[in-house]
Order: structure tokens, then C-alpha cells, then sequence
């Protein structure tokens, strides 16, 4: 139970407060304050100046201290509920924006006026357009403006990190700035790195609220290989958190050694790693264990 005056110190875990009439508990420190108030309240009663019944300072204390509290209460419904409203407020526009870009997906998927071809590095190219292309990323700006590609033939850009799926992917989302759920979590990993790797804030920072909400103990490795590519902080704290929760499911799959020796590199890097070097051994020896299990049977 929370103090009834500040509501920041739990009397219940640190055992430090009072219980008051009516329910009413209240920490220390409140407690000094509300003894400094309650004297006042009796020292004028006490005046003879006038007249009080016994107890008059504590219980009028008390009920300040309870309407305070309902006070308090009353003022965080009336903020949830402006929150609750601005949101409905808020979805219409977003579908109206959602909507409004709706336009320019129409343009990628029925090549409308498109002047440039972007090709994977496996498959078919996919048709796009330049002002699109600049305007969404500084990397893309510079690629379009090189010699190189003012000098080719057939106006077309090279992006061999994608095969041809991953490709119409990122370049649906580049349009839109938003993506069907199953799409994502299907190219999360290729989408997280090309956000990065061509500088699109927008698409950077949408792909770390969606990865964060579908990381479990079967993608943390892939997100802590992200999260280390891109320097992103927060992907990499919620990566260890869910392998460290998860760790004797994660070192048992054939996928943790691959990790291992694919990323030496961050193995170890640091204190905030060092489990993985114990894990390791720790996965080691559980294979072996099992084996000589299997051999005895």
C-alpha cells in the first residue's frame, strides 16, 4: 500500500509508516508534516478560544488527508479519460492519412509514371520513381545524382542486399511508412538493416517499435545481430533481456552455436555479454551429457 499523501513510498514493502483512521496510511516522512498540522489543529483548540470535541486535530487531519487523496484520484481519471478521448480523436486522421499515402502504393503497384528500375540482387526488377526514392533517403539522393547513374542507359539502381520479394517489401513500406504485420514479421530482419544502411529515420524508428513487440526467445539472437548493425540501444537492451530470461531454451537450439561463430565479434564484448561465453560451455556440456545419455541406452 502506497503512502495516502505523496503515493511514491510503499509502506507495505519498506514497513516505514503509520496507519491513521479510516484506512488512511501514510510514510514517514508525510507523517512528520501531518503531526506538524494535527498540533497546530489541537494547540488552538487547546486555547479555550474555542470550542472543539476530543480528537478534533487528528480526524480533521485525516479527512484532509482523504480528500487530498480523492482529489488526486479524481484528477488521473479526468487525465486518462482526455488521454482515452484525444486518441479517438486522433484515429480518424490517421485513417485519413493511411488513406491519403494509400495513393502513392497504388503508383509503386500499378507503375504509374514510374522512370527508374530497381533491381534486386536475385530476380526481376521492380519499377519506381526518383523524387520518391530522393525525398525518402539522403543515401538514395546521392546514388540517383552520381555520374554513374546519370550516365547509364536505363535509369535503374542496384540494391543486392534484397532478393526480389524482400525488395517490393521495402519499397512498400518506403511508399507507405506502414506495413501489414505478416509482412514484417516475415522481412524484419532485411528491412531493419536497409532502414539503417540508407538512412530512413521514419522506417528506423517503425521498425524498432515492431521488432520490440514480437521479440521472443526464438529471434533474440537475429534482433541482438540487429540491435549491433545498427547501433541501436534499446533493440539490443530488450535482445539480452529475453535471451537472459530465456537462456536455457536459447543455447539448447542449433541456432545459438551458428550465432556464436558468426559473431565472435560480440560474444564477450562486454560485461553485459560475458553470459553468452558461459553459456557456451554451458551448451557444450549439455550436448555432451546427452550423448553420453543416448549411449547408455
Amino acid at each position: 500500500m502506497y503512502c495516502s499523501i505523496c503515493k511514491t513510498f510503499d509502506v507495505t514493502m519498506h514497513g516505514y509508516g503509520y496507519s491513521l483512521s479510516n484506512g488512511v496510511v501514510v510514510c514517514n516522512s508525510c507523517y512528520g508534516e501531518f503531526n506538524n498540522m494535527m498540533n497546530l489543529m489541537n494547540k488552538i483548540n487547546n486555547s479555550g478560544t474555542i470550542g472543539y470535541p476530543d480528537n478534533w486535530g487528528r480526524d480533521n487531519a485525516t479527512k484532509w488527508i482523504m480528500e487530498v487523496a480523492r482529489v488526486k484520484s479524481e484528477g488521473e481519471r479526468l487525465k486518462e479519460k482526455a488521454i482515452k478521448q484525444t486518441k479517438e480523436e486522433m484515429k480518424p486522421r490517421e485513417e485519413r492519412w493511411i488513406n491519403y499515402l494509400g495513393g502513392l502504393a497504388t503508383a509503386l503497384t500499378e507503375k504509374i509514371h514510374s522512370d527508374i528500375q530497381v533491381k534486386p540482387g536475385d530476380g526481376p526488377s521492380v519499377p519506381a520513381h526518383k523524387f520518391l526514392l530522393a525525398t525518402r533517403s539522403e543515401v538514395f539522393k546521392h546514388m540517383l545524382s552520381s555520374d554513374t547513374c546519370k550516365s547509364s542507359q536505363i535509369d535503374s539502381v542496384c540494391l543486392p542486399e534484397f532478393n526480389h520479394e524482400q525488395l517490393q517489401t521495402f519499397l512498400e513500406l518506403l511508399y507507405c511508412g506502414n506495413l501489414a504485420k505478416e509482412k514484417f514479421e516475415m522481412h524484419y530482419y532485411c528491412l531493419a538493416l536497409a532502414s539503417h544502411k540508407y538512412a530512413i529515420p521514419h522506417l528506423e524508428k517503425f521498425c524498432e517499435e515492431h521488432i520490440l513487440k514480437l521479440i521472443d526467445s526464438s529471434n533474440a539472437l537475429k534482433v541482438l545481430e540487429i540491435s549491433e548493425i545498427c547501433a541501436n540501444e534499446t533493440l539490443r537492451v530488450a535482445a539480452l533481456e529475453s535471451i537472459i530470461n530465456h537462456r536455457k531454451k536459447i543455447i539448447c537450439a542449433p541456432s545459438f552455436e551458428e550465432f556464436a561463430i558468426k559473431n565472435p565479434h560480440l560474444v564477450g564484448r562486454d560485461s553485459a555479454n560475458r553470459w553468452i561465453i558461459e553459456a557456451n560451455g554451458q551448451a557444450a556440456r549439455l550436448k555432451s551429457e546427452v550423448e553420453v545419455e543416448l549411449s547408455r541406452q
